[in-house]
C-alpha cells in the first residue's frame, strides 16, 4: 500500500506569501518547494484552497491580486505531486458529528472528515486544536 502524503493546512499556504513572518515564510516555502520540485507529495483540500483565496484577497493587509491567487491554485491543482481532496454530503455529515464529539469548529471538523475519507493521517498546521482528534497526527513545522 502506498503511503498517503501529509495534508497542508491553509495557514501554511498563507505563510508562503507573508512578508511579516519571514521565518515562517521560509519554512512554508521549504515544505511546498519539496513538492513542486518532485521530491515530496502533499495533499490539500479544496476547502484549504477556498480559504486561501479568501484570506489572500480579503483578509490580509495587502491583498494579493486575484490573478495571482487563481494561478497559485491552478498550479497546485494541475501538479501531479499534489493530491487535491474533495468532499461530499457524507463528509459534511461526518464533520457535524466530529465537531460535536471533539468540540472543534465545523470547518476544522470538515477538514478532518475529508482527511479521513481519503486516508490522510498527518496534518501540517500550527493550529493545535486538531490534536483533539484521534488518528490525526498534527505536525507544527514552525516548532523546532
Amino acid at each position: 500500500m502506498t503511503a498517503t502524503p501529509p495534508l497542508v493546512d491553509t495557514n501554511i499556504l498563507v505563510y508562503l506569501f507573508d512578508r511579516d513572518e519571514p521565518d515562517k515564510r521560509t519554512i512554508a516555502r521549504g515544505i511546498v518547494e519539496g513538492c513542486f520540485s518532485g521530491h515530496d507529495q502533499l495533499a490539500v483540500s479544496v476547502q484549504n484552497l477556498a480559504e486561501f483565496a479568501v484570506v489572500m484577497t480579503e483578509k490580509v493587509e495587502h491583498p494579493m491580486p486575484r490573478e495571482m491567487v487563481s494561478r497559485f491554485i491552478r498550479d497546485i491543482a494541475s501538479f501531479s505531486q499534489w493530491w487535491v481532496l474533495g468532499y461530499d454530503a457524507a463528509c459534511i455529515e461526518d464533520a457535524v458529528a466530529i465537531g460535536g464529539e471533539r468540540r472543534i469548529h465545523f470547518w476544522d471538523a470538515l477538514l478532518v472528515a475529508t482527511m479521513k475519507r481519503h486516508g490522510i493521517t498527518t496534518l501540517y498546521s500550527e493550529d493545535e486544536h486538531f490534536i483533539k482528534v484521534p488518528d490525526i497526527r498534527v505536525v507544527n513545522p514552525f516548532i523546532r
